[in-house]
């Protein structure tokens, strides 16, 4: 394991990462991307947030180099670079909402309380046009 305390380049990358998640959005956007991705407009259904406001969070997401982006004909794709992320937003999640049981890990178990991205009425994403 790499010692932030002995490696300043580490430490502002990692730095940079937690500035990137370091907003309510992104976070639930990195969430709506967990399985196989997530078009905009599937987003900004789910969310609840205009369009430009959800390109603004990607942008900020894809710099970090947390999401890459693919084009499917006309539409956009947002995918996570690394699954290894969501081990991160676990426990991020883990730690803000503590378990009711006494003595349970924080970061144990908050995989399978992740919230999926399945269909939305009123999305038109190819996703939910054709029922998941």
């Amino acid at each position: 394991m790499i010692e932030l305390a002995d490696n300043p380049i580490v430490a502002e990358a990692a730095a940079s990462l937690a500035q990137a998640l370091a907003h309510p959005v992104r976070l639930q956007i990195l969430e709506l991307l967990r399985d196989e991705g997530a078009y905009v407009m599937h987003m900004t259904t789910t969310l609840g947030r205009p369009k430009a406001n959800v390109s603004q969070h990607l942008a900020i997401l894809r710099a970090a180099g947390l999401v890459v982006d693919e084009r499917e004909g006309m539409t956009v794709i947002y995918r996570v670079r690394d699954p290894h992320i969501f081990d991160l937003v676990d426990c991020l999640k883990a730690v803000a909402a503590p378990p009711a049981e006494p003595g349970q890990s924080h970061c144990r178990g908050a995989r399978r309380q992740a919230r999926r991205a399945g269909p939305q009425r009123n999305c038109r994403c190819p996703r939910c046009r054709c029922g998941g």
